[in-house]
């Protein structure tokens, strides 16, 4: 039953999967911009994650742990902060500008956003600086 079903649904994403790609390069380009919010998003989202795990090792209260904490959270923090720039500076930004069949509009909020992003991101580590000083 179980080979069955693994090969009903391997023929149904072989069936569908031709008709999943985008037809026009406009829809294209919009696809793309998600996709890369979405990984601005994670990089945000890690980055955040991160420093929390910061601010949990710089409290003290594990012997065992907080040193980890600190160092692996440092890890999220510039891992996500460069996963926002590499996409909003890297290969994946460069083939849309190349390509040129995106809304301006809609690529400048991109853009946007991501700057907050950082700022967000950068506001947090000016935090922690002050808070590890004491």
């Amino acid at each position: 039953m179980k080979t069955f079903v693994l090969i009903l649904i391997f023929a149904i994403v072989i069936l569908f999967s031709p008709g999943l790609q985008a037809e026009k390069p406009a829809e294209k380009s919009l696809h793309d911009m998600h996709l890369i919010m979405e990984f601005m998003d994670h990089g945000l989202c890690s980055a955040l994650e991160g420093a929390n795990l910061q601010m949990l090792g710089l409290t003290g209260m594990s012997e065992k742990l907080d040193k980890d904490a600190i160092v692996h959270g440092t890890i999220m923090v510039n891992d996500g902060k460069a996963m926002i720039k590499e996409m909003l500076e890297g290969k994946a930004m460069k083939e849309l500008y190349r390509e040129g069949a995106f809304d301006k509009k809609i690529m400048d909020d991109l853009h946007k956003l991501g700057e907050k992003m950082l700022e967000v991101i950068e506001q947090v580590e000016k935090l922690h600086k002050s808070v590890y000083k004491q």
